[in-house]
């Protein structure tokens, strides 16, 4: 059965990103390593469109020790990477694009399919999962079918609502770093529409540690 775990740095006041649309980065050298860790447990990292649009490069595994465990696994150097996109509009110039040693996955649905073949050029798979529009059900299904059994979610907030409103998230790992960011229209660690009072989500604490000014936290989908 797949698992599919969250991975994000937030502010003390729960923003993942600034209310003007910059690209920020929150975390600290402590908070890479374990952004490391987890994407090397990972069979494929998923981004929403408008992540990959600012981030635009690779999601990948940089210590050479955890690439070296995982081909020692007999698993592929780096996890694959895949972008949930409703308008398939990518920048074909982007650096997620290049050459690697990683798989690469565009999920849509029809109607925008178009975009997305053109922007992937052959350069990446277009997975078409729905007529008008996916659902995280036919995500995980699709990925799975694929072998792809582990799949990190890394942003944004309205992608994590997706596969959070649906139950499908299993694990959550937050850094909850000293900064506070401000404004009601910022992202958030779980945007979308919100639950009511009487369908919030429970969740158990499994872990808590400290390095730093950052407080790293586990928490596992109480089902």
């Amino acid at each position: 059965m797949a698992s599919v775990f969250v991975n994000m740095a937030i502010t003390l006041d729960g923003k993942i990103a600034g209310a003007f649309g910059e690209r920020v980065s929150l975390g600290s050298e402590a908070d890479r390593r374990e952004m490391d860790r987890l994407r090397a447990r990972a069979d494929v990292i998923l981004w929403g469109g408008e992540t990959l649009r600012k981030a635009r490069c690779p999601a990948l595994v940089r210590d050479p020790a955890l690439i070296a465990a995982r081909e020692e696994e007999e698993r592929p150097p780096q996890p694959a990477n895949a972008v949930l996109t409703s308008s398939g509009r990518l920048p074909g110039s982007m650096s997620w694009f290049g050459p690697g040693a990683r798989a690469r996955l565009i999920l849509t649905h029809e109607g925008a399919a178009g975009e997305a073949e053109a922007a992937a050029s052959g350069r990446a798979e277009v997975a078409v999962l729905g007529k008008e529009e996916v659902s995280a059900a036919g995500v995980v299904d699709y990925l799975a079918g694929r072998g792809f059994d582990r799949i990190l979610l890394e942003g944004g907030g309205g992608v994590h609502w997706m596969f959070a409103e649906a139950g499908l998230v299993d694990v959550w790992h937050v850094t909850l770093t000293p900064v506070l960011a401000g404004g009601a229209g910022a992202p958030t660690l779980l945007d979308g529409p919100g639950f009511s009072a009487d369908r919030f989500m429970r969740l158990n604490l499994e872990e808590v540690r400290r390095e730093g000014g950052e407080i790293f936290l586990k928490y596992s989908a109480v089902k």
